[in-house]
Parts: C-alpha cells; sequence; structure tokens
C-alpha cells in the first residue's frame, strides 16, 4: 500500500481535486433536503467505474496492479467531493448571511429614504408656510406703511390746520390788542380832557366866586359907607340925639355887615367845598384811568407806560424811589386803611414792602396821596408810623387780624376822624431826637421809645458790643428786626452816628440780623448763648446817657 501510495499519489491528489471540484460546482447554490444523499449517487458510479475498470484491466498498472490501485483514486474523489461540497455549503451559508445583510441593508436604507422623503416634505411644507408667512407678514407691512402713511397724512394735515389755527388767533390778538391800546388811548385822553376840563371849570368858578364875593365886599363897603354916611348926616341935625342915634345905628350896621360877612363866608366855604368835591371825584376818575392802564402795562406793551408816566407827572411833592418786585413782598393791607386796590396801586409804583413806607420823607407821602387820590391821608391815618413799627417786627391789631384771615371789604376807605386819632394813640411811641441827629449822612432809622415786649441780646450780632448795643437802645433799637428791615440810608446814619463807618457794611450786620430774625444762628449768638459775650450793663431806659455809664 505504501508503494502504491508513494508511486501514484499524484493520481490520488488528482481524484482528491476533482471530487472536490465536482462537489463544489454541483448544480443549485443551496445544501439539499437530503443532505449528502446525492454525493452517493455521484461516489457509487466512479466506485463501480472504478472497479470496471480494474476488472477489465484498462488502467495503466499492468499486469502487477491490484483492486486497491483502482478504489484509491475513488476514495480520494469521494473524500474530495465531501470536502467540495462542504465548502460548497460553507459559501453558500456566507452568500446567505450576506445576502441577508443586503436586503436588511435595503430595507434600512428605503426606511431611511421615506424618512429622507418625509423629512423633505415637511421641510418643504414648513418652507411653504414660511413663505405663506413672510407673504402675509409682507401684506401685513404693506398694509401698516399704508395706515401709519394715511395716519401721517391726517396727523400733517392737523397739524398744519392747528397752525392755521394758532396764526389766526395770533392775528386776532394782535387786533385785539391794538384795538385795546387805541381804546385805552382814548380813555387816557378823555380822561386827562376831563381833567383839563374840570379844572378849567373850577378855575372859572373860582374867579366867578372871587368877583362875586368881591361885588359882595364892595356892596358891602358901599353899604357901610351910606350908612356912615347917615349917622354922621344924623348927628349933624341935633346935637342932643348924637349920641342916641350913633348908639342905635352903629350895633344895627355892625350886626349887619357881620351877618352878611358870615354869610357870603359860608356861601364861599360852600363853592370851595363843592370845587374840591369835583376836583376830588376828577382825581379819582383819572386814577382809576391811569390804574387800570399801569396794571394791563405788561400786556399793552410800551405806549400805555409812557401814558400812566405821563398821567402819574401832575402830582404835588416827590415820588418815592420803587424796587423791582421781590420774591416775596410784604402784605401791605396790614396796614390800617390801605386795602386790596391801593396796595395795587402801590405795587405798581414798586412799593412793595414796610421799610420802602416807613422811610417816606413827607414830600413822598403827599406825591403818593395825591397818586391815590386821598391828598393827606397818608398822615391823617398814620401809614408810616404803622409801616415802622411792622418792618420793626411789631403787631398792630388790625395787622394780626389781616394776618389771621381777616378780610376787611371796606378796607379802601378812608378812617373817619374818630378811628384815626384812635389808631395814632395805639401805637408805640417813637424814639425821641438825637443831639446832631441832622449832621449825619443818610436817614435815620425808626427807633422805638420802649422794647415791645422784652429786648434782643443784640450782641448776638457780631460788631457790635455792649457799647454799641447801648448806643443803638438810645436810638430805640431794640429788636434784632429792626436791624433787619434798616435800609442803605438807615446803615449810613447809623454807621456816622457810631463813629464807624463801613463797620455795619463789614460785618454784615443786616444779614446776620435777618437770620437771627428768620431763626438762623450766627457765629456771634453761638458765643453769647455759650456764655462768653458779658450781659448788657444797662437797659437803654436812659438814651444816650446810658453811654456814659460804661467803661
Amino acid at each position: 500500500m505504501q508503494y502504491l501510495v508513494a508511486t501514484y499519489w499524484m493520481w490520488f491528489v488528482v481524484a482528491l481535486l476533482m471530487g472536490g471540484a465536482v462537489g463544489y460546482w454541483l448544480p443549485g447554490r443551496q445544501i439539499p433536503e437530503d443532505g449528502i444523499g446525492h454525493l452517493l449517487r455521484w461516489g457509487v458510479p466512479a466506485f463501480l467505474l472504478g472497479l470496471a475498470v480494474a476488472v477489465l484491466h484498462v488502467y495503466p498498472l499492468g499486469d502487477e496492479g491490484d483492486i486497491e490501485t483502482v478504489l484509491l483514486p475513488a476514495v480520494c474523489f469521494a473524500i474530495g467531493g465531501l470536502l467540495g461540497r462542504w465548502l460548497r455549503a460553507a459559501s453558500s451559508r456566507a452568500e446567505l448571511a450576506r445576502a441577508t445583510l443586503a436586503g436588511n441593508a435595503q430595507v434600512e436604507s428605503a426606511v431611511l429614504g421615506a424618512r429622507a422623503k418625509a423629512a423633505v416634505r415637511s421641510v418643504q411644507d414648513v418652507a411653504v408656510s414660511a413663505e405663506a408667512k413672510a407673504a402675509g407678514e409682507a401684506r401685513l407691512a404693506e398694509a401698516t406703511k399704508v395706515a401709519a402713511a394715511k395716519a401721517a397724512a391726517v396727523k400733517a394735515a392737523a397739524a398744519m390746520a392747528a397752525v392755521a389755527k394758532a396764526a389766526e388767533e395770533v392775528r386776532l390778538a394782535a387786533e385785539a390788542r391794538t384795538a385795546e391800546q387805541a381804546r385805552l388811548a382814548a380813555l387816557t385822553k378823555a380822561a386827562e380832557q376831563a381833567r383839563l376840563a374840570t379844572e378849567a371849570k373850577a378855575a372859572e368858578e373860582a374867579r366867578l366866586a372871587a368877583a362875586v364875593n368881591a361885588v359882595q365886599q364892595e356892596r358891602l363897603a358901599t353899604e357901610a359907607k351910606a350908612a356912615e354916611e347917615a349917622r354922621v348926616a344924623a348927628l349933624a341935625k341935633t346935637a342932643v340925639t348924637v349920641t342916641e342915634t350913633a348908639e342905635d345905628v352903629r350895633p344895627a350896621a355892625e350886626t349887619r355887615a357881620a351877618e352878611e360877612a358870615r354869610l357870603a363866608a359860608a356861601v364861599n366855604a360852600v363853592q370851595q367845598e363843592r370845587l374840591a368835591t369835583e376836583a376830588k371825584a376828577a382825581e379819582q376818575a383819572r386814577l382809576a384811568a391811569a390804574a387800570k392802564a399801569t396794571e394791563d402795562k405788561a400786556a399793552q406793551g410800551p405806549d400805555v407806560a409812557v401814558i400812566t408816566a405821563q398821567a402819574t407827572a401832575f402830582h404835588p411833592g416827590s415820588r418815592p424811589p420803587g424796587i423791582a418786585a421781590p420774591a416775596e413782598g410784604d402784605d401791605l393791607k396790614r396796614i390800617k386803611g390801605m386795602g386790596p386796590d391801593i396796595e395795587k396801586a402801590c405795587n405798581g409804583l414798586g412799593i412793595c414792602q414796610f421799610r420802602q413806607i416807613a422811610n417816606w420823607t413827607a414830600e413822598e407821602a403827599i406825591w403818593v396821596g395825591h397818586h391815590i387820590g386821598f391828598p393827606g391821608r397818608i398822615e391823617r391815618e398814620h401809614w408810616i408810623m404803622q409801616a415802622r413799627l411792622l418792618a420793626s417786627g411789631g403787631e398792630t391789631e388790625h395787622s394780626r387780624a389781616v394776618k389771621s384771615g381777616f378780610v376787611d371789604r371796606k378796607a379802601d376807605e378812608p378812617l373817619d376822624p374818630a378811628a384815626a386819632e384812635m389808631l395814632g394813640k395805639s401805637l408805640p411811641e417813637q424814639a425821641a431826637v438825637v443831639d446832631g441827629e441832622d449832621k449825619h449822612p443818610g436817614r435815620r432809622p425808626y427807633g422805638l421809645a420802649a422794647p415791645l415786649g422784652k429786648a434782643d441780646n443784640l450782641k448776638r450780632i457780631r460788631g457790635i458790643g455792649p457799647q454799641n448795643e447801648s448806643r443803638l437802645h438810645g436810638l430805640g433799637i431794640w429788636h434784632v428786626s429792626q436791624i433787619a428791615a434798616w435800609t442803605d440810608e438807615n446803615v449810613k446814619w447809623v454807621g456816622s452816628y457810631l463813629g464807624s463807618s463801613g463797620r455795619i457794611q463789614r460785618d454784615n450786620w443786616v444779614v446776620q440780623a435777618r437770620d437771627l430774625a428768620a431763626g438762623k444762628g450766627t457765629e456771634s449768638s453761638r458765643r453769647v448763648a455759650a456764655g462768653k459775650v458779658p450781659p448788657p450793663k444797662d437797659d437803654g431806659s436812659l438814651g444816650q446817657d446810658n453811654v456814659q455809664t460804661l467803661k
């Protein structure tokens, strides 16, 4: 056997390869259901063929071969077939797995394709929706733009209408202002003409009254002369009755002359009173027109100011200086006798504070009295004294009532003589005149003969020591509110009187006094409160003699 294998191994290998090729390339690509039964169908014929070849001796073995030599290739062929079929089965299973995988891949690819198509359709739907939304928004924006354009056009038309209306109103206001100015000018001219006519009438009536008076005086003189002549004639006729006749005629003549003189004086007084009443009425009418012109001056242009200045240029005395309206002026109605109308007239003159009225001179009081149409009223009703008291921080019964809200409907009317006299008696006494008062420049401030209650500590003002405090007491200066009301003229006079001109301004006495009157503290007031400033050595009751008591 070994010899055969060693000698014919190549044939055995060929048989094995042929069997493997036949087994591998059998019809059908899948393993049949009967397993390897078909291999026997191939193997048996092959075995039989080999057996036949061996029996018939047609193989190249010569005479010495035997059956084993033939059977061994058949066995190798069968083994090769089995190996080929096994390889074919393994290859089929791999192909089946690959086919399965390929099918699964196709299914997954189809699923993914379907999903991709769905996503594409969704994206397309979204794109279509976005396009539709964009188109809607575009249409909405276009509609909004059109509406905004229409609104802008309406607004522009309204603005143009408003501008036209404003221009028309301005034109009408200008025309009304021009008409009002013309009306006021005509009223002023008419008032001036009425005043001139009244003055001319008063002058003519005065002249006529003087002429009548002269005629009456002449008549009385003639009658007296005739009576005297008759008396002399009667005396010449009889010496006996001279004394009796003279004694009888002279009393009768004197009585008659006295009666006629009294009647003439009464007539003259009545005529003078009538003329004064008419002049006062004309002056009040003129002042009413001037006050109205002054009140409307800001809205009626410079022409009215000129007319007002012309209307106030005929008063006797001198006009007091005015100031620009301060942020907080005094309530001038707290002066008894001054009501809303007179306060308005004073404000129109720039008189807004008590200290201004307190510093009026006699000439200025006369001018203002004529300006308001009540000559002599300021002096009778003690306006200046009241203003001095109020400017010093004092109060009157009337000022307290007005301050509490009382409204006097008849405040602008003149006081009766009894009320004016009672008011003058109720005012505190003014400080006495000091020696050399007229030698100092400026104007002496209003002083009180005694403090209103308790006197203030004036040393709380820096620059006022015990000596200056005593000298101020001698001037009737007891309260910081009095110093707070000083004008520049008052400061000049007090500085000269104290012999320290300019010191009051340098130390700001007035500013410090105003702060103290308002409840604020100063450096000196804090030093006084701390006890670092000695108390006063006098109460000022002795006037200037107090200075002599100081060391």
